[in-house]
């Protein structure tokens, strides 16, 4: 089962990378459950418009000033979360 889910879970990263790459945000690529991307503005902001869309991202720390993180969920939770960034980086 584990070399299965690992599949599975990179495949979903590798989705929202491309999906990142085709809208130019920036971002560092894992090969982990989560990544950071740089929203090249305050984070709080970002995670309060999150919220607002109903999608939770991660925390902020003070030596990354412009980046949160954002954990891999299944398909549909980052379907979900592709279309909230969308909204809220426009």
């Amino acid at each position: 089962m584990v070399p299965e889910r690992r599949k599975l879970i990179g495949d979903v990263r590798e989705d929202v990378f491309s999906f990142m790459e085709k809208h130019n945000f920036s971002y560092v690529r894992s090969n982990s459950n989560c990544f950071m991307v740089d929203v090249k503005r305050n984070p709080r902001d970002v995670q309060a418009g999150m919220t607002q869309e109903k999608v939770i991202i991660g925390r902020v720390w003070p030596s990354w000033p412009t980046h949160v993180r954002i954990s891999i969920g299944t398909q549909d939770e980052m379907n979900k979360f592709k279309s909230a960034f969308l909204k809220v980086m426009a």
